[in-house]
Formats: C-alpha cells, sequence, structure tokens
C-alpha cells in the first residue's frame, strides 16, 4: 500500500437488496453479503443499519411480494451473510439490538459467517 493512502471502506447499498433465497424451512431470507473486513466504523454501521431498514421495508411494503408473489405471506428473515469471519464486537452490539426488534416486524435477523 502506498505511503499515505488510506485504503477506502466499503460500504452497504441500501438501495440495493443483495439476494432473495427461500430457506429449507420455507422462511425467505433477504441476504446482505457482507464481503469487506468488518470496522465497526460510524460509517459501516450507518450504512448497514440503513441497508436492515430498507429490507424490512422491502418486506412490509409489498417490495418482496411484488417482485416475488410466491413467497408473500411466508415468514421472512433477514440473513447478515459474512464472507470475511465474525462481526467486529461494535457491529454484533448493533446487530443483536436489531435482531431484538425485529420479531416486532414480523421478521427475524441471523448472522452466518463462512470463516
Amino acid at each position: 500500500m502506498p505511503f499515505g493512502r488510506r485504503r477506502q471502506e466499503t460500504l452497504f447499498d441500501p438501495t440495493k437488496v443483495d439476494l432473495v433465497a427461500e430457506a429449507s424451512d420455507g422462511a425467505v431470507e433477504l441476504v446482505i453479503v457482507a464481503d469487506s473486513p468488518w470496522t465497526g466504523s460510524d460509517a459501516q454501521l450507518s450504512s448497514l443499519q440503513e441497508k436492515v431498514q430498507s429490507y424490512v421495508s422491502y418486506a412490509l411494503d409489498g417490495g418482496l411480494s411484488t417482485s416475488h408473489p410466491e413467497v408473500a405471506g411466508r415468514p421472512w428473515r433477514i440473513l447478515v451473510h459474512s464472507q470475511v469471519g465474525e462481526p467486529d464486537e461494535r457491529t454484533q452490539q448493533v446487530l443483536a439490538g436489531v435482531a431484538d426488534r425485529l420479531p416486532t416486524y414480523g421478521g427475524s435477523l441471523t448472522v452466518r459467517s463462512d470463516i
């Protein structure tokens, strides 16, 4: 890495649904793909929270059932699929708080790491 240059942090795009999948239990999974290192920075956490809010709106406001009418009425969950290991401590705390609130909206949150 050249001296004086900082690696640009990758943030989550709240305007894009990364993946919609059907889980083995029949639930619909709205997948957030995390393929950059977890930093726990304010910017990364803010973009992750915006992405989660977008997914909740997508599930509740009809976007999901419009795009995928075959899954209408099924239970749904947000799956944070980390391809870079477990989230850092700060991010884990934020995700735990989100997971506690999502059942109020009829969903749930799971984190899965490939490493």
